[in-house]
């Protein structure tokens, strides 16, 4: 029994994968409504224009998390979300079955129009890695940290799930003049995986992907599972990802209380 479990089980998470693939390609607005068309189950507008300034981001952006690489058994695992109101910017993550124990949880959103998918698993060791997925979901603007004012402050405190359960709840607050003022700032380390716009460039955010990663250290990792910089593969394995769309309201699931 054992021996059919090992052998059948990477075939399970090919076939999981694919479909959550498919499942992320329907509901991103960017990807498959067109002009004038909505988001299955949402009526609000999606065709949003950069503003240099960042004024056409207002209201509220959510993100439905389905797992990846952990969990396969959850169609979500959580919500992700980002919210305007004046100068206000909040930032929030429900992450509902993540792994357990101490676990740190690297967060942000990317630049990509998709999450990565099972095709994306080229060495084919049934695990989609970071340089793998990075592919889908090319480089961080907004990290989900400590400080949301700033790429750089607070880029090494993320949030930490609970060691029994590994449910955690993130919410942060920031100015969105000078987040966005950061992120129009001079990039001081090219070489990082950060991007920050151009003079003239805008800010959207439908269509756009939020990543959360980050494993417990004691689940066995095939050799071949890759990361990046010094950091280990338990650190930057991709655990959950969905992609933002605008939507009328905070979802309950983003408050406090909300489960």
């Amino acid at each position: 029994m054992k021996k059919l479990v090992r052998t059948t089980l990477p075939l399970a998470i090919l076939l999981f994968l694919t479909s959550c693939g498919e499942s992320i390609k329907s509901n991103s607005p960017q990807l498959e409504v067109g002009p004038g068309e909505q988001p299955v189950g949402n009526d609000v507008s999606q065709n949003e224009v950069m503003a240099p300034d960042g004024s056409n981001i207002e209201g509220f952006y959510a993100a439905d998390l389905i797992p990846m690489n952990v969990n396969l058994h959850f169609l979500k695992v959580g919500m992700a979300g980002v919210e305007r109101i004046d100068d206000t910017f909040n930032a929030y993550v429900r992450l509902k079955y993540a792994p357990k124990g101490d676990v740190e949880h690297r967060q942000a959103i990317y630049t990509g129009r998709r999450c990565p998918t099972i095709n994306d698993d080229l060495n084919k060791d049934a695990y989609i890695d970071i340089k793998e997925a990075l592919v889908a979901i090319g480089q961080i603007t907004i990290p989900f940290d400590e400080n949301l004012d700033s790429q750089e402050l607070g880029f090494n405190q993320f949030p930490r799930g609970d060691v029994n359960t590994g449910k955690y709840f993130y919410n942060r607050t920031a100015s969105f003049s000078r987040m966005f003022n950061d992120l129009k700032a001079v990039d001081q380390n090219p070489e990082d995986n950060m991007i920050k716009l151009e003079e003239e460039e805008g800010l959207t955010f439908p269509g756009r992907v939020v990543l959360i990663q980050g494993t417990n250290d004691k689940k066995e990792l095939p050799k071949t599972v890759a990361s990046i910089g010094s950091d280990s593969a338990y650190k930057t394995l991709p655990v959950a990802c969905g992609v933002l769309w605008k939507v009328k309201s905070r979802p309950v699931e983003l408050t406090p209380e909300g489960e």
